[in-house]
């Protein structure tokens, strides 16, 4: 009896013709995140299923945590890998059982092996008799506490007693790189974690303000980057200095548009980073009406910058889903750390809720655009952050 991690996918499932190619990069990503967590074995496809198979000592639940991160994983267990015959079945199925949670328990099982003697009814009859007797729990077929799951191949037999569920979806790699907007807020992260769950590449992107915000924010980007990374492997990040262009926008823009052109800026230097990025798109954390600057008309006005297509993954989404999100995924304790925004000096005491991309033109008639961007894509620091093994 083996003691082997159990991983399940869905969408990848649907891919038909391409699909060989969305399991490559799925079982890619599998090794890369065992080998960030230190965990050695193998990764190997097996009848619509990964099997993950830790080496003799390692660590099974960080493998398990570990494999619990990575985009495409539907669900993932702990399960016990067994000759395909009755009584080592019945065996494994009691002893997964009795490491499970307690209260009532089924038994259901998923049949490839055809020519196996009993059905698969027959068969979790079987098993779950065995495991009646030996655990004194009750049964529920309807709402159980417990399901423990055979899983018969021609060679293997897996049974397992619950399973966690993966964040599902399309491992990294599968779709374009994108530009994600990355603040140090609750936001922007969830956003940037969506968009990875489609199979994007990103590289994150933040504009600081040495003169007002120090390092301590600096900080939080570099750790939220690390909670992300284990979703795509090292994260690229971009960190971009808006001392200059944060004091012309001051100097030049009435305080109730003083933010929608700062965020019109965000963009216009993002499409120069983007080119060399090569990257298709921009992620951000907007969600429709939550500030000023994220009604529909200045979306429309702030959007207006951007020569790509903008990603809003969160615009329909209120601040308890977006905190809920943000503690599931493991950024809402770094999110929350105090620490000085770097456009708190930009929101006016009463903000403009309305826009038109005329008028910001026009109220942008004095800045120098190129100068501001070309200084600020110059000055730009480039490096790639790895996933935190200590978020295990």
């Amino acid at each position: 009896m083996e003691r082997v991690l159990l991983i399940h996918y869905a969408e990848i499932g649907l891919k038909g013709g391409n699909r060989h190619q969305f399991l490559r990069r799925l079982e890619d990503r599998l090794r890369q995140v065992l080998t960030i967590a230190g965990v050695t074995g193998t990764v190997a496809l097996q009848s619509s299923r990964i099997i993950v198979q830790p080496a003799e000592g390692q660590d099974h639940g960080r493998a398990l945590r570990a494999v619990l991160r990575v985009p495409g994983v539907a669900s993932a267990a702990l399960a016990r890998s067994v000759e395909p015959e009755l009584e080592a079945i019945k065996e494994a199925a009691s002893e997964a059982l009795a490491e499970a949670r307690p209260g009532t328990f089924k038994v259901e099982t998923r049949r490839a092996d055809k020519q196996f003697p009993l059905n698969s009814i027959q068969l979790s009859q079987a098993v779950g008799g065995r495991c009646a007797a030996t655990s004194q729990r009750g049964v529920d077929v309807h709402n159980p506490d417990v399901v423990v799951r055979v899983e018969l191949t021609r060679t293997h037999a897996f049974v397992s007693a619950g399973r966690e569920p993966g964040p599902g979806g399309l491992p990294v790699g599968s779709t374009t790189r994108l530009l994600a907007m990355l603040s140090g807020g609750l936001d922007s992260p969830v956003a940037t974690w969506m968009m990875l769950r489609r199979g994007a590449r990103v590289t994150g992107v933040h504009f600081h303000n040495r003169s007002l915000q120090g390092a301590a924010v600096l900080e939080k980007i570099e750790d939220l980057a690390g909670v992300l990374a284990w979703a795509s492997g090292k994260l690229p990040l971009a960190v971009v200095p808006f001392e200059s262009c944060q004091r012309a926008i001051v100097a030049a823009v009435p305080a109730p548009y003083r933010m929608i052109v700062y965020r019109r800026a965000m963009f216009r230097i993002a499409n120069r980073l983007a080119r060399i990025e090569r990257a298709l798109g921009f992620i951000t954390g907007d969600s429709l009406g939550q500030v000023a600057s994220q009604t529909a008309e200045n979306l429309c006005t702030i959007h207006a910058a951007a020569e790509l297509p903008v990603y809003a993954p969160l615009i329909g989404s209120d601040k308890v889903e977006i905190m809920q999100r943000a503690r599931q995924i493991g950024t809402y304790d770094i999110s929350i750390r105090p620490h000085d925004d770097c456009c708190s000096f930009l929101v006016a005491k009463h903000p403009a809720v309305k826009s038109t991309p005329a008028m910001l033109d026009e109220l942008e008639a004095g800045l120098d655009w190129e100068a501001l961007v070309e200084e600020a894509v110059a000055k730009t620091a480039r490096h790639a952050v790895a996933a935190d093994p200590d978020v295990l």
